[in-house]
């Protein structure tokens, strides 16, 4: 977009509803005030206060002066060049907490900043971003608020409320260069400001202060970082151009703001959702398909919506479709639709499939129980979690589980999830209530997608209007046991586990003789249902061990004149660091052994390193991060 400019009123947008859309379609939070945000990188961003709002009830505009914390006041112009341009719209009635929401807002604009490598902003209210603007006080007050929390970290120039401005502004103009997103004032899982009750439940029952209890290495490095407030909050919902995480091994960002996968991420992805799938189905979990899209306009789906809290991106745009947040929506609108008794419960369903997510979207693995009291509900809350927790350790992550429960939410029933894990728990009480919200962390990075998480909400069927053939509400309890498995591709440990591994063997030859023995290797793998490829450039050998490790394979074989006459083997097992020496059978067989029980699939890349129509697409990994450098 070039160099423009408009003028923009600063008042409440009187602007007629978007065609189509019937006036009460969508549910509407009431009073806490909260922010939408649209945050732009702007070669030139520039703004004129013009006139005052010509209306005779319109609110006098925001007079020149100091706010409360003594910062200077909004000038009537002003602007920047290379900078983050950042349009404000001020949602809600009560600015009872304006501190928190700026905060919030505050650290995506200052992170968003620091990605774009900006050292300033203009804070531009802009009420055209809602169709419920707040009113002109607590517009003032959230948008001073917001200038002061952003000004710890940025150069900040912010337009005054109330005025129409002159606005002019030209954008960088590249993928990355725009997000939207929206923040309130609730309680948020990982922010600390927020100073939950932090404790640690212990499997044998205890419970225990933070300090006074020894933590192995990855539960005291999350417990620190939780209490530090730099645990991140969950991934803003992506409304256009959201946020986007790091791409990890096996992907690369392309033009379009997102990533694509190689041939060995997408055998990852697809090898979690299978393991997940059958993990699921010998739970009990019948398998069901909902919609993956929904109609924003339709009232069952207005009916739903608020109560299972999902949020609806781009319908103040008139946007009338939107690709699914999570399955509850699906799942709470086949329950509406079903007979059940007590007796049938629990009742367990499963579903993998697409998400939006905060980098566009991804097949999320997902199961619902429906229990019929809170103690078969708790019951089926300590399986979920269990099962996730296998299914975590079977992909080689070592989570940490973190639990976030209401205050009214019966401690020795938190006692039993602690002991049912058979790990420590960390534990924060906060409000009222019985909800219970169970994550589990990765201990280096809580940049998710989608987190694995188990969570109870006892009201969530009386919200939707579901009850039992005997009238009463029955309770649901939700798990997504893997998260996204666009996450487990870019945490996939290295070495991977064997199953998990698009590559389990790799033979390394020493000399161009020895290429066809190695090819031969490999395929009598490949026979036997395994995955093994050659890496037979003209590269030294060290090298190509270096790229082992970044394509996360656990076991290396070196074929030089001994093996290429024949002989047994000697083998590098890099997730053991070991070295021994194996027959071709027996290295089947051992591979077998660790494979039992895991699903299987055919390599979907070439059998020698470096062939294929992707290669100069995806480029070299890095070895220390595995991140493509072509």
């Amino acid at each position: 977009m070039g160099p423009t400019t408009t003028a923009m009123g600063s008042g409440r947008r009187p602007g007629p509803r978007p065609i189509g859309r019937p006036a009460t379609a969508l549910p509407r939070p009431a009073d806490p005030a909260d922010v939408r945000v649209l945050d732009i990188h702007a070669d030139h961003c520039a703004f004129e206060a013009v006139a005052a709002p010509p209306a005779e009830d319109a609110p006098e505009p925001e007079a020149p002066t100091p706010d409360t914390e003594g910062r200077p006041p909004a000038p009537r112009e002003g602007g920047f060049d290379d900078c983050l341009a950042v349009l404000v719209a001020v949602e809600g009635t009560d600015a009872s907490d304006p501190q928190t929401v700026a905060r919030r807002t505050a650290i995506h604009l200052a992170d968003r900043a620091a990605d774009l490598r900006l050292s300033r902003a203009l804070i531009y209210p802009c009420p055209a971003l809602s169709e419920r603007a707040a009113d002109h006080a607590t517009t003032v007050e959230c948008t001073r608020a917001l200038a002061g929390a952003l000004a710890d970290d940025l150069t900040v120039v912010r337009a005054p409320v109330g005025w129409h401005h002159a606005l002019a502004l030209e954008t960088a103009g590249h993928p990355f260069g725009a997000t939207v997103s929206r923040f309130d004032a609730s309680p948020a899982p990982g922010d600390a400001r927020a100073a939950p009750d932090w404790t640690v439940l212990t499997a044998d029952g205890d419970r225990r202060s933070l300090d006074a209890v020894a933590l192995d290495d990855p539960t005291r490095s999350t417990c620190d970082r939780l209490t530090a407030g730099e645990a991140a909050a969950e991934f803003p919902v992506a409304t256009g151009t959201g946020p986007t995480p790091p791409a990890g091994p096996f992907a690369a960002r392309d033009d379009l703001g997102g990533r694509h996968l190689s041939p060995d991420g997408r055998l990852v992805h697809d090898l979690a959702v299978a393991h997940a799938r059958a993990r699921l189905r010998d739970h009990g979990a019948t398998p069901v398909e909902t919609p993956a899209t929904f109609d924003l306009g339709a009232s069952a789906v207005a009916d739903l919506l608020g109560a299972v809290g999902e949020p609806w991106p781009g319908a103040d745009a008139g946007v009338d479709g939107a690709l699914r947040v999570s399955t509850r929506l699906g799942v709470c609108s086949l329950l509406r639709d079903a007979t059940l008794s007590r007796a049938d419960c629990p009742v367990r369903l499963a579903e993998a499939g697409p998400q939006r997510t905060a980098d566009g979207g991804a097949t999320v693995p997902t199961a619902h129980a429906v229990a019929g009291d809170r103690d078969g509900a708790w019951a089926e809350l300590r399986a979920f979690a269990t099962l996730t927790r296998d299914l975590l350790t079977d992909c080689g992550h070592p989570a940490v589980p973190v639990c976030r429960a209401g205050g009214d939410a019966d401690p020795a029933r938190l006692d039993a999830l602690a002991a049912a894990l058979d790990r420590p728990v960390l534990l924060a009480r906060h409000g009222g209530g019985e909800a219970v919200d169970l994550t589990f962390r990765d201990p280096e990075t809580d940049r998710a997608a989608v987190a694995p998480r188990v969570r109870l909400d006892p009201e969530l069927a009386s919200r939707a209007d579901l009850t039992l053939a005997d009238g009463d509400a029955p309770l649901l309890v939700e798990c997504a046991p893997v998260g996204a498995p666009d996450d487990v591709r870019r945490s996939l440990p290295d070495p991977a586990p064997a199953w998990l591994a698009p590559t389990q063997v790799r033979f390394l030859t020493v000399e161009p003789g020895h290429r066809d023995r190695a090819a031969a290797l490999a395929g009598r793998l490949a026979d036997a249902g395994l995955r093994a490829d050659v890496d037979d450039r003209p590269s030294p050998v060290g090298e190509r061990f270096d790229r082992a490790a970044a394509d996360r394979v656990p076991l290396v074989a070196v074929v030089g004149d001994r093996e290429a006459e024949g002989g047994d083997l000697k083998l590098y097992d890099r997730r053991a660091d070991t070295e021994r020496t194996l027959s071709p059978s027996a290295l089947v067989d051992a591979l077998h052994e660790r494979v039992a029980g895991f699903p299987g699939r055919e390599p979907y890349g070439p059998r020698f390193v470096g062939e294929g129509a992707l290669s100069d697409v995806f480029g070299e990994p890095d070895a220390a991060n595995g991140n493509p450098t072509g």
